[in-house]
């Protein structure tokens, strides 16, 4: 008998965590990957559990774990994507399967909506962690949509991946009698997961009567959002340039780590570099977490906190914040 409960945790997150989007946790300031590991670290120290299976949907959420997770915590990870993808969100509107009609915005994400959906029509005391692990990656591989899928990753302690999902998960005596050769629907379409915001603002306009106030600044917020993004595409390219020069700045920015590699050698750093952005570019948002690799990749080349401000100083002067600022939306980091 075990001493301590086992555990199942399912985070949904968009970068930092560990750079989820290359790294974090939904609320301001954004928990980063260096920092979520020492926690486990810490629990696992402290015995507050014997066992754990951690899911984790996110754009890039394989960047939390790769080269950090350690393989003696007792905890077994799998992630909706590598540290280098996107992953998508789907029972959109306008997609297949659609949502209920009364719901503008996406429901789940094809990750965590394949693990969640193969619990519920199981029988957990006769499927294995690995049994679903296969099912999941499959599903979320998007082979049966073109483009829309990410590849499902796996991390720390695979030791234990025989044992049944009932120890972590629970039980469901209505699913008894499932002999768990059920064939999940497969998911038609999946919408990028960094667009189902501006997709719920387009839905939420068009529903609206034309010639009310209300629906003109619904159209005033798409094109804020989309301006604002577009802004920080320009700005981190830009960045990349001033501080790499032209020709080198946009593969010195998007260059990819070895596998096992951690996404940034120094979380600090990476944490005060997303700091002087904000302050003078505006907030990352979630959009902008994908640019999370870039400010990793301007740590590991040891660019300074002087030349990062220096660079986006140049590139971003002239720019309204309003509401966009930091002081108003908080610091990512």
């Amino acid at each position: 008998m075990d001493l301590y409960p086992r555990h199942a945790t399912h985070l949904t997150t968009e970068a930092p965590l560990a750079a989820a989007s290359a790294g974090g946790m939904p609320n301001m300031p954004y928990l980063y990957a260096g920092d979520f590991i020492k926690v486990l670290r810490e629990k696992h120290a402290s015995k507050s559990y014997s066992k754990m299976v951690i899911y984790v949907e996110a754009c890039e959420s394989g960047s939390i774990f790769e080269g950090l997770m350690p393989e003696d915590l007792n905890i077994y990870v799998t992630t909706a994507s590598s540290a280098n993808e996107n992953s998508y969100g789907t029972y959109c509107p306008g997609t297949k399967p659609p949502p209920p009609p009364e719901y503008l915005t996406c429901l789940g994400d094809v990750y965590s909506v394949s693990w969640m959906e193969d619990s519920e029509t199981h029988n957990l005391k006769k499927e294995t962690i690995k049994d679903q692990y296969e099912v999941v990656k499959k599903r979320t591989s998007g082979s049966d949509r073109v483009n829309m899928g990410s590849h499902v990753m796996e991390y720390g302690d695979k030791t234990f991946k025989d044992e049944k999902l009932f120890l972590y998960q629970g039980f469901d005596p209505a699913n008894a009698n499932i002999n768990n050769r059920l064939l999940l629907p497969g998911l038609e379409s999946a919408v990028n997961q960094r667009d189902a915001d501006v997709l719920f603002m387009w839905k939420r306009y068009e529903q609206l009567s034309e010639g009310l106030e209300e629906k003109l600044r619904a159209l005033t917020e798409i094109k804020e959002t989309v301006l604002h993004r577009k802004h920080l595409d320009s700005s981190i390219d830009f960045i990349g340039k001033h501080l790499f020069g032209f020709e080198n700045g946009p593969s010195m920015l998007e260059a990819p780590r070895s596998s096992g590699q951690p996404l940034v050698d120094d979380w600090d750093c990476l944490k005060r570099m997303v700091r002087v952005f904000e302050s003078h570019c505006g907030s990352l948002t979630q959009y902008g977490m994908k640019h999370m690799g870039a400010f990793a990749n301007i740590c590991n080349n040891g660019i300074s906190e002087a030349g990062m401000k220096e660079a986006s100083i140049s590139a971003c002067s002239g720019y309204n914040l309003a509401k966009w600022s930091p002081l108003a939306l908080g610091h990512s980091a």
